[in-house]
């Protein structure tokens, strides 16, 4: 499938999760979003597992509101 300009694939679960696409046994949903939104996503992402001190196999919840 060809990607529209200004858009991006994000999965869920994250990708950096051991749920996530790498690893999920394709049991997780894609769809193309907005680029920018996306790759700030990511860095959110990012900056709650470095505040929150998550390390490869640590548990944690994620709320979808």
């Amino acid at each position: 499938m060809e990607r529209p300009p200004g858009k991006s694939c994000d999965e869920y679960p994250f990708a950096s999760t051991w749920q996530g696409a790498k690893y999920g046994n394709g049991k997780f949903s894609r769809r193309m979003v907005n680029a920018k939104q996306n790759t700030d996503a990511g860095k959110a992402l990012k900056g709650f597992y470095t505040y929150s001190r998550v390390l490869e196999g640590d548990r944690f919840l994620v709320w979808i509101r």
